[in-house]
């Protein structure tokens, strides 16, 4: 059973989101795979992140960098952990590493297996069947051409919602064009999914055809 968690922010979450990661990802028994949008030398945003994952009882991390310092023998031992995370950062640099080093076999492979996948702000837009919605958010700077993503969900996910309120008449204009919904999600809030399950934590709103539901 799948198992994914599409998040805006780590920082100040939702005291029952964080309730049910813990109870889907079962605590600090639980190895996660760690996955930067791009090299971190100093992995600076890693350790500013694990305070956040101590909340969620989780402590044990493997490091996967799929940028500059990828090694294809650490496949081995992240496809054995027993969870993912995808940071966030800028949605196209991060689509291209993990195409690029054919990561997403990988992370299907595992979210079919019922190991669980938590995404952050890019990380969760890239769970999506596109990441034509990043544009609201970020630079294609890499020239990525091909925003085809892992296809996880069915729907699109615009994070930071509480900060981006002003664009809403773009992303009204934008969803006319897109077959799926869009779901906002403010900072702290989330999406979680468990089989054919879908649990809205905080104020999701459904943006569909033009409409905010």
């Amino acid at each position: 059973m799948r198992k994914l968690v599409l998040l805006s922010d780590l920082r100040n979450m939702n005291p029952a989101l964080i309730r049910k990661i813990k109870n889907i990802t079962g605590g600090q028994s639980l190895r996660l795979a760690y996955i930067p949008s791009r090299t971190d030398k100093e992995r600076w945003y890693f350790d500013k992140a694990k305070p956040e994952f101590s909340e969620m009882d989780i402590t044990d991390f493997y490091y996967f960098d799929v940028d500059e310092d990828f090694e294809s023998s650490q496949l081995v031992e992240f496809t054995s952990c027993d969870a993912i995370f995808l940071s966030g950062g800028n949605t196209y640099q991060f689509l291209k590493n993990l195409k690029d080093r054919n990561i997403f076999k990988h992370i299907k492979q595992m979210v079919n297996e019922g190991k669980p996948l938590i995404g952050v702000s890019a990380g969760s837009m890239i769970m999506s069947k596109s990441i034509k919605i990043a544009a609201f958010h970020d630079e294609n700077e890499v020239q990525l051409n091909e925003l085809s993503e892992l296809e996880l969900v069915d729907f699109e996910f615009m994070p930071h919602w509480n900060r981006e309120k002003d664009q809403l008449e773009e992303l009204l204009k934008y969803s006319l064009a897109q077959e799926e919904s869009i779901f906002t999600c403010n900072d702290g809030d989330g999406i979680v999914i468990e089989g054919d399950e879908i649990e809205f934590y905080g104020d999701i709103k459904e943006i569909r055809k033009g409409v905010l539901i």
